[in-house]
């Protein structure tokens, strides 16, 4: 589908900060934050700021973005767990991933450390990585045909799994509408402009999908300075380049047939450096995802808390073969990379980020 559309550019995202009318997109405020007072009855000693909104946007607006996401990666009523892992494993539309193959690798098929996500019935979320343009396709020394695109990093995520795509103008203008939404609970930076890059993730009812516990941009050592009272960067897992701006926040637009519970766990009061499997869940601090919801992720959340996402058990009991969620995640980021251009979507070099990336 990306094909047939036309492509949002740095130039539409850096536009914005000349509009001094901009237009409001009214929402209603359907959970958090979580205050201190809530918080401290919960056993945890920090608030959480993350909030969920459901905005008033025009059905044709969430119709277009939704037309982005070819019927193949869908569940259909006569799906099973096999039937779709297979057509999953044969769309071009989805990322390639290849993850651990258990243990430590020796014990999968044919021994191999790795396997392709999309080919399993593995519960981690398949995904769609896209990104406005920031320098257009153009031939490169070597004669391929490459596209300077922001870059979400992922730890353990093989250099090549990485992709980005052009993103489509009707995901952008989504984000558009959900950054206008969501205004009120944005940091300073992030209300200059939209954000730059949206990643996709679809969640399956037959595969019981799920998203395990974890941080996105901060390590274990930046919670450990930060409740000695110090200060840390954001994070460099193994080694990675900050590909999120420090301080910036995630919008999670849900759409699909079935809810998700999302979470956010904490180390116990006595064990604040506990290993995160250790860390507790409250329902005070548990959101359901569900069609028209947005979760404006904090970074201060982020910093302290984990969080994860799952199908609830008596969802998933009714959910059927064509139960999916499809999570829309828009995010501001500062590492550019080329890429080659439709169907390969592949990382090809580094690119130092031209002038007008600074601050976007």
């Amino acid at each position: 589908m990306d094909s047939f559309v036309g492509l949002a550019s740095l130039r539409d995202v850096v536009a914005w900060r000349a509009v001094v009318e901009r237009p409001r997109v009214e929402h209603e405020r359907v959970w958090g934050p979580v205050l201190h007072e809530v918080a401290r009855a919960a056993g945890c000693i920090r608030a959480a700021a993350s909030v969920v909104i459901k905005p008033h946007i025009a059905p044709h607006v969430v119709n277009a973005a939704l037309q982005c996401v070819p019927a193949e990666v869908l569940p259909r009523v006569d799906d099973t767990p096999q039937s779709l892992a297979a057509r999953l494993g044969t769309s071009s539309f989805l990322d390639d991933a290849h993850v651990l193959n258990g243990g430590n690798g020796k014990r999968g098929a044919n021994g191999s450390k790795r396997r392709r996500l999309n080919a399993s019935c593995l519960p981690a979320p398949r995904r769609r990585s896209w990104s406005v343009v920031v320098v257009p396709e153009r031939e490169d020394e070597d004669g391929e045909r490459v596209v300077s695109l922001f870059n979400y990093s992922a730890y353990g995520r093989p250099a090549g799994d990485v992709r980005s795509a052009p993103m489509p103008l009707p995901v952008f203008a989504l984000g558009e509408q959900l950054w206008l939404a969501a205004m009120p609970y944005l940091s300073d930076a992030c209300k200059r402009n939209p954000p730059t890059h949206c990643q996709l993730l679809l969640y399956y009812a037959l595969f019981g999908s799920a998203m395990g516990r974890h941080r996105d941009n901060y390590t274990v050592r930046h919670l450990k300075a930060m409740l000695e009272g110090g200060s840390a960067s954001g994070s460099t897992h193994a080694a990675l380049e900050n590909s999120q701006r420090i301080g910036s926040e995630v919008l999670l637009y849900t759409e699909g047939s079935t809810p998700m519970e999302f979470a956010l766990s904490f180390p116990p009061l006595r064990d604040l450096h506990a290993d995160i499997q250790d860390y507790l869940i409250r329902p005070a601090f548990t959101a359901r995802l569900g069609s028209g919801t947005v979760m404006v992720f904090k970074d201060i959340d982020d910093q302290f808390f984990c969080h994860q996402v799952w199908f609830d058990r008596l969802v998933l009991e009714t959910a059927g073969a064509t139960g999916h969620r499809l999570s829309f995640a828009f995010r501001w980021l500062t590492s550019v990379k080329n890429f080659r251009v439709a169907p390969q979507c592949s990382y090809k070099s580094a690119v130092p980020p031209p002038d007008n990336v600074v601050d976007v």
